[in-house]
Formats: structure tokens, C-alpha cells, sequence
């Protein structure tokens, strides 16, 4: 197996994809960032070259493919609505088999874990994926994170709202539900980790962050990191369904997108070891409470302070007002 230099980055708009180029470039790969609005991603990204690639076009993910060695796999369709997991599974199955026909060595692709109990809908499209790119002949390392803590995260951007605007924090009793969030940092250091590895097959690795914590605990220690402490109310009988729209009222989510990820809190998403972290034991993952505070600060640079609940109810009765932003 000759030396990976070349490596086809997807999702290189997106919020992992952002933190991942950097990491990959440190490292001294040639990193080819692809985008399905290339024009656009340069104009956004200035000093970024990027390539069109669209997973529903298979000549054009050969075509990106190109010279590459290796490809980050980060696309995901959940915005999409209704469907997508049918379209997950399509990009899925092109994406493998293009990189069979381009002479790719491996596949790295970040994925999500399989929790107790029920898997819903979007957990089982994230596994499906996994399963897809690890069934073709190009050997694929996939990396299951749960909560991705980091500026521009959606997972992220939802426990931040809740903690910044609700005077009062009302606790079903999924939010005991418990996982291990890690530190976007910490994610993109995996993917390099990954494209520098011996490998010979396909592997699956859990990704855990250090700490595991209840829902609960990561939208109390998030309010307290923002200077807050608002009086928590345990209620026994709210549904995810039904906290879903609350979500969506209180927070910059996307109602779709909200569903679906409190729908995969309820179950717990713990790995019984390290996980991918035994290959490294030398790497000292980031806790919680900084990963917080890094987001924090990122966001500090580019997004107003967030209001609460109160103030936004208020501003939504003013005539001519606009949701928060």
C-alpha cells in the first residue's frame, strides 16, 4: 500500500468538515475539498480551492476522486426531510463504489453509535451508511461520535440556546438519558489518526469524549459555564415528539432536525471502553467543560449573545420584530 498524500475531503463546508481541513493540512496532506457549489465555497472560504461533487451523481464523485489516495466521508441529508435515509443509503452505496473504481486505499467516515434500546430513525441511517461504505472492497474506518461539541454544531447549537434562554428548565425524563460528547477538536485529531493508521480492512471504533454525562447534566454545566442558573423542574410525562417543538420554538433549530436528534436521546449512547482511543493512549481528549468554553468563545466572535426565553417572547410581540438570531 503506497503512501496516502491525496485525500478528498466531503462535507468541507460543514461544521466538522471546517474543523477537519485545517487538521489534514497541519498534517501534511494535499487535501481536495468538494462541494456541490464549488463557486460558492470559494467565495466564502477565499484561498480554498474546491471541486463539484454531488452523491447523486456518480460520474462526479469518480471525477473528484481523482488523484486522491483517501476520502473523508462527512456528508449527511437529515435537513432534507422526508426520505432522506433513502438517500443516505443511495450516496452511500455510489460513494463506495466510485472509490473502488478511482483505486482508493480507505475510507474514513464519522458516523454515529448504536444506543440501548430502540435506534429511530436517524441513528439507523447514520449506521446504514457505516454498514454501505464498510461492504465495499475499498477497506473504511468508521468513527461513531455521539454530541459534537464545538461553534456550529447543531447538536451544540441546540443545548446552548435551551441553556441561554429558559429562565426555567423543564427536565423530561429522557434528558436523563446519557452519552459521551467530544470535543470537535478531538474528532478532527481522530480523522487524521485515521487516514495515518496501518489498515487492511474495514473497522468500526466507538469515539467517545472523557466524560459521560446525562442530558440533563450537559444543559446544566452549559448554563453554568454562561454565568447562569436557572431553577430546573422535573416532568415526568413530555415526549420527544412534544419537546421537539419546544425546541424549535426556543432555539435556532431546524424543527426536522430537532426531532430527530431528541428522538436519539432515548437511550443511553455510552462505549464500554476508549474505543478508537486505545490505539492512543498518549492523546489527552478534551473534557466537557472546555470544549464548552472553546465553542463559547468561538461563537463570542461571530454570533450575538443568545436571549432568553422571556426576552424572546417579548420581542415576538413587537410588531415588525424578527426572531433573535
Amino acid at each position: 500500500m503506497s503512501e496516502i498524500r491525496r485525500v478528498l475531503l466531503t462535507g468541507a463546508t460543514g461544521f466538522v468538515g471546517r474543523h477537519v481541513y485545517p487538521e489534514l493540512i497541519d498534517a501534511g496532506f494535499d487535501v481536495v475539498s468538494a462541494s456541490r457549489d464549488p463557486e460558492r465555497a470559494e467565495r466564502a472560504q477565499q484561498g480554498r480551492k474546491f471541486v463539484w461533487l454531488n452523491l447523486e451523481d456518480y460520474a462526479s464523485i469518480v471525477a473528484a476522486m481523482r488523484g486522491c489516495q483517501a476520502a473523508v466521508y462527512l456528508v449527511h441529508s437529515m435537513a432534507s426531510g422526508a426520505g432522506y435515509d433513502e438517500v443516505e443509503a443511495r450516496s452511500a452505496r455510489h460513494f463506495a463504489r466510485a472509490a473502488e473504481e478511482a483505486g482508493l486505499q480507505r475510507i474514513v467516515y464519522l458516523g454515529g453509535p448504536r444506543p440501548t434500546g430502540r435506534v429511530f430513525k436517524h441513528l439507523e441511517s447514520r449506521l446504514r451508511t457505516g454498514e454501505l461504505l464498510r461492504a465495499g472492497r475499498v477497506p473504511a474506518i468508521e468513527l461513531q461520535a455521539t454530541m459534537v461539541i464545538g461553534a456550529g454544531g447543531e447538536s451544540w447549537r441546540m443545548v446552548r440556546d435551551l441553556a441561554a434562554r429558559l429562565p426555567l428548565m423543564v427536565l423530561p425524563r429522557w434528558l436523563e438519558s446519557r452519552s459521551q460528547p467530544i470535543a470537535i477538536a478531538d474528532v478532527a485529531i481522530a480523522v487524521r489518526h485515521a487516514l495515518q493508521m496501518e489498515l487492511d480492512h474495514s473497522a468500526t471504533y466507538a469515539l467517545p469524549g472523557p466524560e459521560t454525562l446525562s442530558a440533563r447534566e450537559i444543559l446544566a454545566r452549559t448554563a453554568r459555564l454562561m454565568g447562569l442558573e436557572p431553577p430546573m423542574l422535573r416532568v415526568p410525562v413530555i415526549t420527544p415528539r412534544l419537546s421537539s417543538y419546544w425546541i424549535s420554538l426556543v432555539t435556532r433549530a431546524d424543527p426536522h432536525i430537532a426531532r430527530q436528534l431528541v428522538e436519539g436521546l432515548r437511550g443511553d449512547l455510552i462505549s464500554p471502553d476508549a474505543g478508537f482511543w486505545q490505539l492512543y493512549p498518549e492523546h489527552r481528549r478534551v473534557g466537557f467543560d472546555e470544549a464548552a468554553r472553546r465553542a463559547l468563545r468561538a461563537e463570542a466572535q461571530s454570533l450575538p449573545v443568545p436571549v432568553r426565553l422571556t426576552e424572546w417572547v417579548l420581542h415576538q410581540l413587537t410588531p415588525g420584530s424578527r426572531h433573535p438570531r
